[in-house]
């Protein structure tokens, strides 16, 4: 591609202008070839766990207990939240997922809600024994 393709023709109407983009190549070039000491910032580990426990959608802090009402990734909540499967009559704390709420874009929560029952162990009943309850079960009803 040729300069005039790129620039307007008044820029290479004059021998002055074309010398300045000339220069402005060679320092573009030189920049770019030329080792340079970067002083980017590395992040340090609170750093880190500040930035990982603020919402990367709209930026509050959960850490400080911020919260965006209006923010699919906040969901209403900081870190924690009542229990959302009993609305919070159990009493427990549900703990944010933040990889998943991070990389989901939305509210994803941890725990247990301590009025549901859990699910008992899977029984090791015969078929034949199974049988005998089911018979008592409808006998009683």
């Amino acid at each position: 591609m040729s300069l005039a393709s790129v620039h307007p023709a008044e820029l290479h109407s004059s021998h002055s202008s074309l010398t300045t983009l000339s220069h402005s190549l060679d320092d573009i070039t030189e920049a770019a070839w030329s080792p340079q000491v970067h002083s980017d910032h590395v992040l340090t580990i609170e750093e880190l766990r500040l930035q990982m426990t603020s919402c990367f959608t709209c930026g509050v802090s959960w850490s400080d207990s911020h919260v965006s009402l209006d923010c699919s990734e906040c969901g209403g909540y900081a870190l924690e939240r009542p229990c959302p499967e009993c609305e919070g009559a159990c009493g427990a704390k549900w703990k944010r997922d933040l990889s998943m709420s991070h990389a989901s874009s939305k509210a994803r929560w941890e725990g247990k809600c301590a009025k549901k029952p859990q699910q008992p162990p899977k029984s090791s009943l015969s078929s034949q024994e199974l049988s005998l309850k089911l018979e008592k079960l409808s006998a009683n009803s």
